[in-house]
């Protein structure tokens, strides 16, 4: 039985990619593969926090500006 894969290819704009994927494979202590792999399963979450900062800075916005009138 064959392995099942994926392979990345990074045009020559973003070449800066296989840097910063070889640092955080060094960094984490990971294969590249297995680096891609978490980078991938945080972006969901970094998404819903980023989400949930947004709307407390726009909550705490509306605060200050609500007695302005």
């Amino acid at each position: 039985m064959r392995k099942q894969g994926i392979w990345l290819n990074i045009s020559s704009r973003n070449d800066d990619l296989s840097q910063l994927i070889e640092e955080y494979s060094e960094q984490f202590n990971l294969s590249k593969a297995d680096t891609v792999a978490e980078i991938l399963r945080a972006y969901p979450k970094l998404l819903a926090y980023k989400h949930r900062v947004m709307e407390q800075e726009s909550r705490s916005f509306g605060r200050i500006f609500s007695n302005a009138v």
